[in-house]
């Protein structure tokens, strides 16, 4: 398995994970929306690549800690900031319970604190909270989510600094 940052050539592939995850859900975003979340750090949105084929990949952005963005529309990069929101993270079907989406967040773990992110955050959906908090992350239900991140939506946060790093 490699995983790389997003080439222009991978979209149709994202595109089609993003839709076969999340559609089912009623959280499908419009392949623009969603290519939008990659502006802001390129390097932090990765694909997983096996025999040629994109069987996961991950986009974060910077954004201000306690927001997400609009799923509805696309949004102009964030770039003056110290959070790094991971904006999705989607495994193919056919690959799951192997610890990809864990290999997937380490990279991102790894690139946020070479480029001097001191949090992590998500919006967790349908659920996934508590594979979240596996990884470290605290989940922050004060934080409200709107209505079109689906019911039971909550806000998820994580420190990157290690203790006397900072």
């Amino acid at each position: 398995m490699l995983i790389r940052p997003i080439q222009d050539e991978d979209w149709p592939s994202i595109v089609k994970l993003e839709t076969e995850a999340y559609g089912p859900l009623g959280l499908s975003e419009d392949p623009d929306a969603l290519r939008s979340r990659a502006a802001g750090a390129p390097e932090a949105n990765l694909v997983m690549v096996a025999d040629d084929a994109v069987i996961g990949y991950l986009l974060a952005l910077p954004y201000p800690p306690g927001r997400y963005p609009d799923l509805t529309r696309p949004e102009p990069p964030v770039r003056q900031a110290t959070n790094l929101h991971v904006h999705d993270l989607v495994v193919a079907s056919g690959f799951r319970s192997r610890s990809l989406a864990e290999r997937l967040l380490d990279r991102v773990t790894a690139v946020a604190r070479a480029q001097g992110f001191t949090r992590l955050s998500g919006v967790a959906v349908n659920g996934a909270h508590t594979r979240w908090t596996r990884s470290g992350f605290q989940t922050c239900p004060d934080v409200p989510i709107p209505d079109h991140y689906g019911p039971g939506a909550v806000y998820i946060t994580r420190p990157l600094a290690t203790e006397g790093a900072r």
